[in-house]
């Protein structure tokens, strides 16, 4: 990949990271919320349909970033820190206890999140010239 290609994959890492963070926020903010102002529970918000859309967007591009990274450096870290948090929202979603979900949430976020701070040390220290 050229040097100009792997900068433009900058923002959508950036973007990644961002959407990740956002969900582990929204996951660690729905207890306060929920204890605080309970109306605002069935917002849609905090509804079922928009931690899915966050949770797929998320794994998408994680998916996306990671894998072309990994075709690349062929380390393979990353790519484990995402199956973890994939199987951490499948179990999740097994379990379906609403009092504890929000630790898998932040557990997701925090996984995606180390995903690619790993991917990162990864690009940083490569001195390889694969394309």
């Amino acid at each position: 990949m050229s040097k100009q290609k792997y900068l433009d994959l900058l923002p959508a890492e950036k973007l990644g990271v961002f959407l990740s963070l956002l969900c582990a926020i929204h996951c660690l903010t729905l207890p306060i919320i929920l204890f605080v102002a309970p109306y605002l529970a069935s917002s849609f918000a905090f509804s079922v349909e928009m931690e899915w859309i966050l949770v797929v967007l998320s794994f998408g591009m994680a998916l996306l970033l990671l894998w072309q990274d990994f075709r690349k450096h062929r380390k393979p870290l990353p790519l484990y820190f995402l199956a973890m948090a994939v199987l951490i929202k499948v179990l999740d979603a097994l379990v379906g206890m609403k009092s504890i979900e929000w630790i898998f949430g932040l557990l997701l976020g925090v996984f995606i999140t180390l995903a690619y701070w790993y991917n990162y040390k990864h690009k940083t220290a490569c001195t390889c010239k694969i394309k």
